[in-house]
């Protein structure tokens, strides 16, 4: 049985305006506000861990060190033997922070950086934190915890991915996480300035391969890109994922609601109400599931490999 992986939007709250940023409730009107005290979190986590053993738990936002009970919250999901890990852009994480939440369980921090050049990082996120992103970086492997760049792939930022890669390899980052744009959110209004052509892709992953192989830092393409689109084996030192929403990653909202991805709007249902199980084999999980199998892809052989791509996607 597939372990469950889960992302848990703790707040929707954030401190930057990032132009590709995918949150739903910046799409979508009515979608539900609000947010869990503690109380409400470990009533949350104590009804679903008595159902499922989590692979693990990304704490995600917004920005999720705005909420007051993070490191609770990591501290409660690192005792009941939960592998935890927080997707931040660093800007707030100062040095008091880092051992506190590290101290609390946190393995792995998650630290967006989209840009090294303070034009294009302010343009990109509303504000100019390159320099908090690249402390952020360092006090994360000063408190012992494991560290992530994420990279948002757009037309804006293409060119910034070999000196974010040099980056992480001087910061001694684990690993570089590439994330194609996916027009969903706040990014739907600016997807003609932002999303990459497809040889514009190929030119990014060039350079992140060559990148990858000069410095012997993995970096791992996350949002899947079809092997009928881009030839992977064109890029040896990179490593392709495939679509797991739905299967085996799930995201919980601030209040306890169950989506099969964070580009997804739809709600399953409230995790407090129903169990995980009856909300992941629903009609309308179901239906998600089966949403990514296009007629090109029923005999490939390689649908494996990209689960059909990312379905926010279309035709890009």
């Amino acid at each position: 049985m597939i372990r469950p992986y889960f992302v848990f939007e703790i707040t929707r709250r954030c401190n930057s305006n990032c132009l590709y940023c995918y949150n739903v409730w910046k799409q979508e009107k009515g979608y539900p506000a609000g947010e869990l005290s503690i109380s409400g979190i470990r009533r949350l986590f104590d009804k679903l861990l008595s159902e499922v053993t989590p692979a693990g738990v990304t704490i995600a936002g917004g920005e999720p060190l705005l909420h007051h009970e993070t490191a609770e919250t990591a501290k409660y999901l690192s005792t009941k033997s939960v592998a935890v890990g927080v997707a931040t852009n660093g800007v707030l994480l100062d040095e008091e922070m880092a051992v506190r939440l590290a101290g609390a369980g946190v393995e792995r921090f998650e630290i967006s950086i989209p840009a090294l050049d303070a034009g294009r990082y302010r343009r990109l996120m509303g504000e100019d934190g390159s320099g908090p992103a690249r402390r952020a970086l360092l006090l994360a492997r000063q408190a012992g915890a494991k560290s992530t760049i994420s990279f948002v792939i757009t037309r804006l930022n293409m060119s910034d991915i070999g000196e974010v890669i040099d980056l992480a390899a001087a910061f001694s980052a684990d690993s570089v996480s590439l994330n194609r744009f996916v027009p969903g959110g706040e990014g739907l209004r600016h997807s003609s300035g932002l999303l990459p052509s497809r040889d514009e892709l190929e030119e990014t992953l060039t350079t992140a391969d060559n990148r990858s192989e000069k410095l012997g830092i993995p970096v791992a393409v996350t949002i899947p890109i079809e092997p009928c689109v881009i030839v992977h084996e064109r890029f040896p030192h990179l490593h392709f994922g495939t679509c797991c929403c739905g299967k085996e990653k799930w995201v919980i909202d601030p209040l306890g609601n169950l989506r099969t991805c964070e580009q997804n709007p739809e709600i399953l249902g409230s995790l407090f109400e129903k169990g995980f199980e009856e909300l992941a084999c629903s009609i309308r999980a179901d239906r998600f599931r089966k949403d990514n199998l296009r007629a090109e892809c029923t005999n490939c052989i390689d649908y494996f490999r990209c689960g059909g791509g990312c379905r926010f996607l279309g035709n890009n």
